[in-house]
C-alpha cells in the first residue's frame, strides 16, 4: 500500500510540475528559435570569430505569437555586442508584432560579415512567416556601419527601409556619389546628440549627401544622448520599432494592434494544464474504492482525544470563516455594508484615516470594495518605503487618489498593476525628481503613442492595450506617478505635473514621444 501511495504522489507531482511548465510557456507572447547557419562563400583572408568560427554564424528569432506572416527585422549588434545581450532590442521591436533577428557576426572583418549577413538573407527567403516584401534592417554603431556598406555594395538585396544607429556618418568627400546613387530605399538615421565616439555632425552631413541624391532620408537626433543612448536605449528602440511597423505596414498598422499584455490576459488558465492531475487524482479515488480494504475494528477513543479532535474542528472553522472575511467581502461593490465590513475587520488602525478620507469620496457608485482597499493599502505602504517626506494634504490629494481627470465614469482600478511595474524600478531614488524621469522612461518603453482615432484613455485600458494618444500618455503618466507615491496632477493645459518638495513643476517627458 505504501508503494502505492508513493506512486499516487510522484505521478501527482510530475503532472503538476509538467501542467505549470506548459501553462508557462503559454503565458510567453513570443516564440524564440537559436540556430546557426552554414557560411557558403567565406572569405579566404576571414579571421574565426566567436563561437563556431568563420564559417558559420549563430542567430537567434523572435517571433510574435501566434506565428504567422509578418514584417521582418534583421538587427546586428554594435561592437562587443552579442546575442545573449541583444534581447532588450529584440523585445521591444517583436512586442509590435515584428519578426525579429539577430546574428553573432564576426566584428573583426567586413568580407566575413557580407558573406554571414548573406545567408542570414538567403534563410530568411525560405521562411513562411517572413513577409520578404516589408523587411527592415537595424543596424546599431559598428552594426549600422557594416549594414550601410552592405547595402551600397549589393543593390539588389537592399530591402524597404534601412535604420543606422549611432553609426559612423561619412565625411561627404569620401562617399561616392555613384554608390549612393544605388540606395533606393528610405533610411532612417538615429543619432544621439552628445554621441563622443561617431560625432552627430558626420551623420547630418551623411544625412544631406543621402538626400541629394535622391535618397529619402529621416534623420532623428535623441537630445542629450551619448553613443550607446543609454539610459534612453529602451526607448529609442521602441520607437524605431513603431517607426519600422508603420512604414513597412502603412499608417493604419496601428488600428489592430494586439498587445503582449492583451495576449497573456487572454492566455488558457492554468486549471486547464492541470486537469491531467485532477483526473489522476479522481482515477486514484475510484480504484481505491473499488479496492478498499475492509475496515479494521473500530477503535475506541478516549476523552482527551475526543476533545482535541472538536478543538480542531473549531479552529478549522474559524480559519475558514476569517478568510472568507477577508476573501469574500472584497469583491463586492462600494455601499455601507461592506464600507462597515472593511471597517471591522480589513483595514489596519494606520490606515483608518486615509480609509475614511478615500471612502468619502462620491466616486466609489459601482466600484468594487476590492479597488478601494488596494489604493489605502499600496499607496500607504508605498509611503513608508519612499525616500521623500510628503504633508497629509497633499498625499491624499495627489497621491492616495484614484481620481485623475474627474471624468463622469472614470475607471479606478489601476494602481496594483502600476505599483507592481514602476515601484522596483524608483524604490532607492532620493528625489521625486528622478523617479520621476524614471517613471516617464518606463512608462513609453511600455505603451506606444500615436495619432490615431478611438485610441484609449482610460488607464487599465491603456495599461492592457499598450498604446495610446498624447493625452491618454499624460493621464496614465500622472497615474504611474501616483502609483510609486509621487504626487501629480494634470494641468491646466492636460499635461502631467509633480510636486518637487517645493512646488509644482512639468513632469519630465520621455527622451521621444513619437516620430
Amino acid at each position: 500500500m505504501t508503494k502505492r501511495r508513493n506512486c499516487f504522489r510522484v505521478g501527482l507531482v510530475v503532472l503538476l510540475f509538467f501542467g505549470a511548465l506548459f501553462w508557462a510557456k503559454a503565458q510567453d507572447p513570443f516564440s524564440r528559435k537559436w540556430f546557426t547557419l552554414k557560411v557558403s562563400t567565406p572569405s579566404p583572408l576571414s579571421t574565426p570569430g566567436r563561437g563556431e568560427g568563420a564559417k558559420s554564424v549563430r542567430c537567434v528569432v523572435v517571433l510574435p505569437k501566434p506565428i504567422r506572416q509578418c514584417p521582418v527585422v534583421i538587427y546586428a549588434h554594435g561592437s562587443g555586442g552579442s546575442l545573449m545581450n541583444d534581447g532588450n532590442s529584440l523585445r521591444q521591436m517583436a512586442e509590435l508584432g515584428l519578426g525579429t533577428i539577430s546574428l553573432d557576426y564576426d566584428q573583426t572583418n567586413e568580407a566575413t560579415f557580407a558573406a554571414q549577413f548573406e545567408a542570414v538573407l538567403d534563410y530568411l527567403g525560405r521562411q513562411k512567416w517572413a513577409d520578404t516584401n516589408a523587411v527592415a534592417w537595424v543596424g546599431s554603431s559598428l552594426g549600422a556601419n557594416r549594414m550601410f556598406d552592405f547595402a551600397l555594395q549589393h543593390a539588389e538585396k537592399i530591402p524597404r527601409l534601412l535604420v543606422l544607429v549611432s553609426g559612423r556618418g561619412i565625411d561627404p568627400s569620401t562617399l561616392n556619389a555613384q554608390l549612393s546613387t544605388r540606395l533606393r530605399c528610405a533610411v532612417l538615421l538615429v543619432h544621439g546628440e552628445q554621441d563622443q565616439t561617431f560625432p552627430l555632425a558626420d551623420t547630418t552631413r551623411l544625412a544631406a549627401v543621402l538626400q541629394s541624391n535622391g535618397v529619402p532620408v529621416d534623420l532623428r537626433i535623441i537630445p542629450g544622448a551619448p553613443h550607446g543612448m543609454e539610459p534612453d536605449g529602451g526607448v529609442v528602440f521602441r520607437c524605431i520599432g513603431e517607426y519600422c511597423l508603420t512604414h513597412l505596414n502603412g499608417t493604419n498598422a496601428f488600428q489592430n494592434y494586439h498587445s503582449i499584455a492583451q495576449w497573456q490576459a487572454e492566455a488558457p488558465a492554468l486549471w486547464l494544464f492541470w486537469i491531467p492531475a485532477m483526473g489522476w487524482v479522481v482515477g486514484w479515488f475510484m480504484w481505491r474504492r473499488r479496492n478498499k480494504v475492509p475496515p479494521a475494528e473500530k477503535i475506541k477513543l478516549l476523552r482527551h482525544e475526543i476533545a482535541l479532535r472538536w478543538v480542531a474542528a473549531l479552529l478549522a472553522a474559524w480559519a475558514v470563516a476569517v478568510t472568507a472575511i477577508h476573501l469574500v467581502p472584497p469583491h463586492w461593490l462600494v455601499s455601507e455594508t461592506t464600507l462597515s465590513i472593511a471597517r471591522k475587520h480589513l483595514v489596519e488602525p494606520k490606515e483608518s484615516a486615509d480609509f475614511e478620507c478615500l471612502a468619502a469620496q462620491p466616486v466609489w457608485r459601482g466600484q468594487k470594495m476590492e479597488t478601494l482597499l488596494d489604493h489605502v493599502e499600496l499607496a500607504g505602504y508605498n509611503r513608508e518605503l519612499i525616500n521623500w517626506r510628503l504633508d497629509d494634504k497633499v498625499y491624499r490629494d495627489y497621491v492616495l487618489s484614484p481620481v485623475i481627470t474627474g471624468a463622469s465614469g472614470e475607471e479606478l482600478n489601476w494602481r496594483r498593476p502600476l505599483w507592481e511595474e514602476f515601484y522596483p524600478r524608483i524604490r532607492h531614488e532620493n528625489s521625486t525628481e528622478e523617479a520621476a524621469r524614471i517613471v516617464a522612461r518606463h512608462l513609453r518603453e511600455r505603451v506606444t503613442v500615436a495619432a490615431i482615432p478611438d485610441l484609449p484613455r482610460e488607464v487599465p485600458a491603456v495599461w492592457l492595450r499598450q498604446i495610446t494618444d498624447e493625452a491618454g500618455f499624460e493621464i496614465i503618466y500622472v497615474a504611474a506617478l501616483r502609483s510609486v507615491g509621487v504626487p501629480a496632477r494634470l494641468d491646466t493645459r492636460h499635461m502631467a505635473e509633480f510636486w518637487n518638495g517645493a512646488k509644482w513643476t512639468a513632469a519630465p517627458p520621455p527622451v521621444v514621444m513619437n516620430w
